[in-house]
């Protein structure tokens, strides 16, 4: 994460590219700020270097206006010009990576391009690219989560409906080859020694036309389904059209776009699960999986705080109390919990200025009262 303190991009941003839980990322800026290895400082960005500042000029598609960091700007052109890579690639996981290790990078991508991230925000014409580049990951997600659709694409891949099989090996496999020998043989990893067993097969046109009959089948159904908003059967649907017919960009696009209501619906379902759930912990848990579908449910993010203060883990009370503030600047029940977690995490001063926004809201607020009261008996001398 050192590598990313470059005296212009801000804690806030830091937070959300540095690789690490939010609160890590704190602790450990926090720790180096009070050995002397940075400067944190209200101050001016540094001057761009030379080559930075003349790429950042032709590139008009950059606009420092925008609420948005120009960083994160270029992380999204990136990203969005690499849309046709792999699933794998697109997640930025290994060929081989199980389900885990794929819900993982699904949801540390969110953290970055979820459009609900940058809620309230003027993104100008980063609005449209950031929903382009979610709906991708999330197609990505979906698709390489289910068994059957992860087998028929990764057996596509490189090729069209024609062949069927493979023409070489796929690109986030390139990695895996062995190096050469000194005496300039290579010898063949397993990957390619399958390929080239593959590649000896054909699908024959007849099964590939019945394939792409099923398929079209599957998918005017998700479309009925679609329109009754029957949103998991509409998923389930695309999935088959495309486990049948892996090529049709047309279905991975459609199953992008009922994608986003199925996210929503299993937010609610998630959020519902939370509050019946007695053990916090797994409420907590159940929460912050809701929150990585619908971000920007500030009734949410407020629970999520209340229920990790009460688990004492007050770093990550104070993120979600910060989102809930500012997705519901009107809530008073948000700032006391921002006053509560920033009290508890010893920002005396912050937590004041914390209540001050609740009472100003409400003076006669039951939970600002009790607050109140906690940090004048902090205040009091023993």
């Amino acid at each position: 994460m050192l590598s990313r303190i470059d005296g212009k991009t801000s804690w806030d941003v830091l937070r959300q590219i540095g690789g690490l839980p939010p609160e890590e990322v704190d602790r450990s800026l926090e720790r180096w700020a009070k050995e002397g290895l940075i400067v944190v400082e209200e101050a001016v960005p540094a001057e761009p270097r030379a080559e930075t500042r003349d790429r950042d000029a032709a590139d008009t598609r950059l606009d420092p206006a925008l609420d948005l960091p120009l960083d994160l700007q270029r992380r999204i052109l990136d990203f969005e010009a690499a849309l046709d890579r792999p699933y794998h690639q697109i997640l930025e996981v290994d060929l081989s990576a199980d389900a885990k290790e794929i819900k993982r990078a699904y949801f540390r991508l969110s953290k970055v391009f979820h459009p609900d991230r940058y809620f309230r925000r003027d993104l100008g014409l980063y609005e449209a690219r950031l929903d382009r580049v979610f709906k991708k990951v999330a197609e990505a997600y979906e698709l390489l989560s289910d068994p059957t659709t992860r087998a028929e694409i990764e057996r596509s891949m490189g090729t069209g409906p024609e062949q069927g099989a493979h023409r070489g090996i796929a690109a986030g496999d390139r990695e895996r080859i062995a190096p050469e020998s000194p005496a300039g043989y290579r010898v063949p990893s397993r990957i390619e020694n399958l390929e080239r067993l593959r590649r000896r097969f054909k699908i024959p046109k007849k099964l590939v036309a019945e394939r792409q009959f099923k398929a079209r089948q599957f998918y005017r159904s998700a479309l009925v389904a679609a329109k009754g908003r029957r949103w998991l059967e509409a998923a389930g649907g695309m999935r088959l059209a495309i486990a049948f017919d892996p090529w049709n960009a047309e279905y991975k696009s459609g199953f992008a776009e009922i994608q986003a209501d199925v996210h929503r619906a299993r937010a609610d379902e998630l959020v519902e699960m939370a509050s019946d759930e007695t053990a916090q912990a797994e409420a907590l848990k159940l929460l912050e999986e809701a929150l990585h579908y619908r971000p920007c449910d500030a009734a949410a993010n407020a629970r999520a705080a209340d229920l990790c203060l009460e688990l004492n883990e007050v770093g990550r009370a104070r993120e979600y109390a910060e989102s809930a503030c500012e997705l519901a600047p009107d809530d008073v029940g948000s700032h006391v919990l921002l006053a509560r977690s920033l009290r508890r995490g010893g920002q005396a001063e912050a937590a004041v200025d914390a209540l001050g926004r609740a009472l100003a809201l409400d003076r006669n607020h039951p939970e600002a009262l009790a607050e109140q009261r906690q940090q004048r008996k902090k205040k009091r001398p023993r």
